[in-house]
């Protein structure tokens, strides 16, 4: 044979010895079989568990989110998680088979103490989906990639690492593409799995997405493992007797605890400042307007349009002072003119719902405390937890409240959805839509900044910088002129 026709043969023969995808060394594919068999088989002996979960979440930023959260586990289905640090600090979740109509309890934490929420799993989202959290559910992802087919070439796509300088004596490393573990994340290309040798025991999940940045990091201390966790344990999240399931994805709002917090969030600030932007049905059209703002307790207000104002460019409003009437900078014609206005007039209010007297975060909530204590107290009220979103980049809680339609002479509006930004307790967003479902009423503040010191300047109509001198250089001048303090 001549040497030519034997190298393509020994070619050939090497082609059919080893299908074109097969991704790695011989025996990286049997090192991968081996691990999730033993995953598998600390899927079938796993009874319980108890542990803290530390998880770190980058959303954008180049500091992750850290929380906390201690996990309690027990076949079938008994699941507890408990944060106990970071933003959802005191939240508590439990779900137990056979109870609650199969949906997830969910008490919110902190501030935020006076809502429970009770929806599908399949609804869950972050912070709140179980099984990225749960090592139960990662052992059954595992399990049922272990139970694959030796032939099915998507396991090759598994890679297995047995030396890395993050993983611990006794540890591997499983890097598994997304499409072959169930967790429903989206967003996540590649999932790694930090599994303790031997045992089979998921420690460690790392979401990374396309371009290889890690998303989340998941890891447990104090595993412990087949313990004798009791069932009592899923009893002291909450009293059970007497509990009423709630109807499937609705909320419990106990209005009374949110009047109190509010009282004593809003007592914690004295002054704050951002952009306030408007929309309002004036007709069949929606308007919109956006303005910077300053003000504080009790209520001292500067707000400013620029061109957006139409008219009026600016405004200055102060408790006790100019006799209630708001000092105004407009301009008409192209020509500057300074003057007094009642807010509640029909130039001041420039078409708003609401006189700027009604500004401010806690008219906002006020407002819609009234129309919700009125009717939670007649049995009226239905609360809808929308999860979380994000505003500005920051997460907030988002509650939907509707109201019975038999009575929609009394309420003002059909349904009101609300933002409410988790760290600073705050509503940062309210929209309000009629009985048609029609937007009547969107408000929403960005760029906030609480307790900033403001000073009695910033508030003075002698001062040049607030625009309100014809005479900018002479203050005296200006007040002999127009009689104005």
């Amino acid at each position: 044979m001549r040497p030519l026709h034997a190298l393509l043969l020994a070619c050939c023969l090497l082609v059919c010895e080893r299908p074109s995808w097969a991704a790695g060394p011989p025996d990286s594919f049997a090192t991968v079989q081996e691990i999730l068999a033993q995953c598998q088989a600390a899927y079938y002996r796993l009874v319980d568990y108890r542990g803290t979960l530390h998880r770190e979440m980058w959303e954008g930023g180049t500091a992750p989110r850290l929380d906390d959260i201690e996990v309690l586990f027990r076949k079938p289905t008994f699941l507890s998680l408990r944060w106990q640090s970071g933003l959802y600090k005191g939240t508590e979740l439990l779900t137990r088979p056979g109870w609650n109509r199969g949906n997830l309890f969910i008490k919110l934490g902190d501030w935020f103490s006076f809502i429970s929420v009770s929806m599908p799993p399949v609804d869950a989202a972050e912070p709140f989906v179980p099984m990225l959290k749960d090592v139960s559910e990662w052992l059954t992802a595992l399990a049922m990639l272990a139970q694959r087919s030796p032939l099915d070439p998507s396991l090759r796509l598994v890679e297995v690492r047995l030396t890395d300088p993050t993983l611990a004596e006794g540890q591997v490393l499983l890097i598994i593409p997304s499409f072959l573990i169930p967790l429903r994340e989206n967003t996540v290309a590649v999932y790694e799995f930090v599994i303790e040798r031997g045992t089979g025991v998921p420690v460690e999940l790392v979401l990374r997405g396309a371009g290889g940045e890690v998303r989340q990091r998941l890891t447990y201390t104090d595993l412990q493992v087949n313990v004798g966790v009791s069932m009592q344990a899923f009893e002291r999240e909450m009293d059970t007797e007497g509990f009423q399931p709630l109807p499937q994805a609705e909320a419990e709002l106990d209005v009374r605890g949110f009047i109190q917090n509010w009282q004593h969030r809003y007592g914690e600030i004295t002054d704050y400042t951002g952009v306030w932007i408007a929309q309002e049905r004036q007709g069949e059209q929606l308007v919109r307007s956006q303005a910077s703002f300053k003000f504080r307790k009790p209520f001292d207000l500067y707000i400013e349009w620029g061109a957006d104002g139409g008219r009026i460019r600016s405004a200055l409003l102060r408790q006790g002072w100019n006799e209630g009437r708001m000092r105004v900078r407009a301009v008409v014609w192209g020509v500057p003119l300074i003057g007094d206005l009642a807010p509640d007039g029909y130039w001041a209010r420039r078409g708003y719902h609401y006189p700027l007297s009604e500004f401010g975060i806690n008219r906002v909530v006020e407002r819609s405390q009234e129309q919700l204590l009125r009717a939670w107290l007649q049995g009226e009220l239905t609360v809808r937890f929308r999860g979380v979103q994000l505003h500005e980049g920051s997460p907030c809680y988002v509650l939907e409240f509707l109201f019975p339609a038999s009575r929609w002479r009394e309420y003002p509006h059909a349904r009101v959805v609300t933002y409410w930004d988790i760290a600073q307790r705050v509503p940062v967003r309210s929209e309000a839509f009629d009985w048609a479902d029609h937007l009547d009423e969107h408000y929403e503040f960005q760029q906030l900044r609480f307790n900033v010191a403001l000073s009695d300047s910033e508030f003075d109509a002698t001062n040049p910088a607030s625009g309100f001198l014809l005479f900018r250089h002479a203050p005296r001048l200006d007040r002999f002129l127009t009689g104005r303090e």
